[in-house]
């Protein structure tokens, strides 16, 4: 026995002390998790953690209980027994145990008295098993899944062939909007690939209206048969009047491309606000407990429902777990990207009442109920908006063409008729404009529909 056999239960206490701290927090989170939502979360996860945690305390008090006896075989020289009860005292006899924790890791060497040794050794299997058992139920829950995407083949072509050009529109900070944008919508595409990609629809787009106007320049299109007829007018006449498809059809499709992640943030960004009065009012309700701020974006997470903001809050986590960032410099951070306006304030409203030391809770309150209130304005506003809507619908899609239809049966019956047209041809097209009218109004309200 020498100071190695000191130094290796010390560290091996270390790493008892860090594994104890660990499965504590884990504990604490599963008691908090309860205490919120009235129920046992998971009543195995806890057992298996209270046995843990017991186990590596017996092992850690054994550990420290051999250490005064490792110190003093450790000298050059023995002292000699100075009085009759240091002579009859008892030998403490210490011994070695080795064993492995997993396959991967060393072995590990530990000097404890062999009184201690049974108990020892039988808490170390205990623990063991429970933390294998603990990984067992983790492995075998479904993982989160992260859809990482394949490369893209097409962004890969366009950065191959305009990477050079998107990283000088880059550096001289002509992409920055764009970038802002690609980022409330959370696009998978760096600003540099995404415009690579803009670039090469225009000069496909190009190639093809070139093509077309060739075509144009020869033949009339039209819809009825036969399907091209040759051009009759001269050649410059013809060209004055179709030469404008080579820049409206690369132009549309780069413009269509460049406002497109701005349309599907702002897009992103109402979702997120029809969620948001239930999410600050269940942030509230959390934050009533006294827990840390941090566990309230965790015990949100764990609810499925706000799938919209939560992509948000995982990035928020994100910053904070693997980024080294702290909750308010992260809170700053999502606040700038978010596509939605009224999380930016929640965010920033969160970080000044941290910093300050502030009431959360009372912020989170007050804010919940002017979210509410503007939701149910919003409700309002669109149930105004369906009633107006509704009056225009009965006059135009049912009342107009039912007089029309009487009109057209007296004018059948007296041989009278309407811009030339027979009847049934009437007939047809106001049958025909009553179901473009009615799918008309079916995307107008889908569009104008709140999604909570």
């Amino acid at each position: 026995m020498n100071i190695e056999s000191l130094k290796e239960n010390i560290m091996h206490s270390k790493e008892i002390v860090r594994e104890i701290y660990v499965f504590t927090n884990q504990l604490e989170i599963i008691k908090e998790l309860e205490a919120e939502s009235k129920a046992v979360i998971d009543s195995k996860e806890k057992k298996l953690l209270k046995e843990v945690i017991e186990s590596l305390f017996v092992q850690l008090k054994i550990l420290n209980k051999s250490v005064p006896d490792l110190i003093q075989n450790i000298g050059f020289f023995k002292k000699f027994p100075s009085d009759k009860k240091e002579q009859i005292k008892p030998k403490t006899n210490l011994v070695q145990i080795k064993y492995k924790p997993a396959k991967t890791e060393p072995k590990v060497s530990l000097t404890i008295n062999e009184a201690d040794r049974k108990i020892f050794l039988e808490n170390l299997s205990k623990s063991n098993l429970s933390i294998y058992q603990l990984k067992k139920k983790f492995s075998s829950e479904k993982p989160i899944e992260v859809n990482f995407g394949r490369a893209n083949s097409y962004a890969k072509i366009s950065n191959k062939i305009f990477r050079g050009l998107s990283n000088k529109l880059a550096e001289k900070n002509y992409l920055v909007k764009l970038n802002k944008n690609l980022r409330k919508m959370n696009s998978p595409f760096i600003v540099t690939s995404y415009a690579s990609m803009i670039l090469f629809t225009v000069a496909v787009t190009a190639i093809f209206s070139l093509l077309f106007l060739f075509l144009l320049m020869f033949y009339n299109v039209s819809f009825a048969f036969p399907f091209l007829s040759p051009v009759e007018e001269s050649f410059l006449l013809r060209f004055s009047k179709v030469f404008w498809i080579i820049f409206a059809l690369p132009l549309s499709a780069g413009l269509l491309m460049y406002f497109y992640p701005f349309s599907e943030g702002k897009n992103l960004g109402s979702k997120i606000n029809q969620e948001l009065p239930f999410i600050a009012i269940h942030m509230s309700a959390i934050s009533m407990s006294g827990i840390e701020p941090l566990n309230i974006f965790r015990i949100i997470l764990k609810n499925k429902e706000y799938k919209n903001t939560n992509i948000e809050f995982k990035k928020l986590m994100n910053l904070i777990n693997f980024q080294g960032y702290n909750l308010v410099s992260a809170l700053k951070k999502i606040a700038v990207s978010s596509p939605s306006s009224k999380l930016r304030d929640l965010f920033n409203g969160m970080a000044t009442a941290i910093t300050s030391g502030g009431d959360l809770h009372g912020y989170l309150s007050e804010h919940a109920k002017r979210l509410l209130f503007d939701y149910r304005l919003e409700r309002e506003k669109y149930t105004k908006t369906s009633e107006t809507f509704m009056d225009i619908y009965i006059s135009i899609v049912i009342a107009a063409p039912m007089i029309l239809l009487i009109l057209f049966v007296i004018m059948g019956s007296t041989g009278m008729s309407w811009l030339g047209l027979d009847t049934n041809i009437i007939g047809f097209l106001i049958i025909l404009i009553i179901a473009l009218l009615n799918a008309g109004f079916l995307i107008f309200l889908n569009l104008k529909q709140p999604t909570l």
